[in-house]
C-alpha cells in the first residue's frame, strides 16, 4: 500500500514546480499534441465538463473551447494560480485533494491528463468510483497518459521502484512522486473489471488516449 508520505511528497512537488512546469512540459508534449487533440476534438467533450488535476491550465484552455462550462479541480493552489493567467471566461477553478474527493454533482464529461499514472494501485478503484459518481447518464470520461515507453525519462526511486520515481527541481530540491506505468491493455482490463467500456490507444509513441463510458449505461 502506498503511504501518505509519498502522496504528500507528490503534492509538494507539484506545488513547488508550478512556476517552472510549462517550461519543460510544453516541449515534451509538443510532438504528441496534434494526435491527442484529434481525439480530444472528436465531439465527445461538450456541455458541462469536469477536469481533474488541471495543473497550469495547459489542457484547460483546449477544454474551454469545446465545453459550455468547465469545472477544473487541482490539489495545488500554486498550479491554479498559473492556470488563471489564461483568463478563461467559462472555467471555474477549485482546489481539491483528488484522493479525498466526493463529487457534489454530475457533469457531461470528465477529462484528465497525465494524472492516472500518479494514482497508485491501492487508490485506483476508489478514484474511478468517484469519477463514476461525477458523470451524468450517457456521459464520457477521456484521459491522456503515458505508457512504459516514457519510463526511460524517469529517475528510479530506490525505495519503491515499481510505484515511485524521483523528480528534481531547478533549485536542486528532490521529491518522490507516484508513477505507475500501465499499458493500454492493462488499463482496459482493469477498467473493464470496474464496469467501464473503453477505447484506449497509443496515439503517439509513449502517449495513450482513452475514451471510457460506464458499461451499464
Amino acid at each position: 500500500m502506498t503511504g501518505n508520505s509519498l502522496i504528500d511528497s507528490q503534492l509538494d512537488y507539484y506545488r513547488a514546480r508550478a512556476a517552472e512546469y510549462d517550461a519543460t512540459f510544453v516541449p515534451y508534449m509538443d510532438p504528441a499534441l496534434d494526435s491527442v487533440l484529434e481525439r480530444l476534438r472528436a465531439k465527445n467533450i461538450r456541455g458541462e465538463v469536469l477536469e481533474l488535476a488541471s495543473g497550469t491550465g495547459y489542457w484547460t484552455r483546449h477544454l474551454s473551447g469545446l465545453a459550455d462550462r468547465v469545472t477544473a479541480l487541482d490539489g495545488s493552489a500554486e498550479m491554479i494560480a498559473e492556470a488563471r493567467r489564461y483568463a478563461l471566461p467559462n472555467v471555474d477553478f477549485r482546489q481539491q485533494d483528488l484522493f479525498d474527493w466526493t463529487p457534489e454533482r454530475r457533469w457531461d464529461a470528465v477529462f484528465f491528463a497525465h494524472w492516472l499514472a500518479h494514482v497508485p494501485d491501492d487508490k485506483f478503484d476508489a478514484f474511478w468510483a468517484a469519477v463514476g459518481r461525477a458523470l451524468r447518464p450517457d456521459g464520457v470520461v477521456e484521459f491522456v497518459d503515458v505508457t512504459d515507453h516514457e519510463r526511460r525519462l524517469e529517475q528510479k526511486d530506490d525505495q519503491e521502484p515499481e510505484v515511485a520515481v524521483r523528480r528534481n527541481l531547478k533549485d536542486g530540491r528532490s521529491f518522490r512522486i507516484v508513477k505507475v506505468f500501465r499499458s493500454p491493455a492493462q488499463l482496459e482490463e482493469r477498467l473493464t473489471a470496474l464496469g467501464w467500456t473503453c477505447r484506449i490507444d497509443e496515439v503517439h509513441p509513449g502517449f495513450l488516449y482513452a475514451t471510457c463510458r460506464p458499461a451499464a449505461r
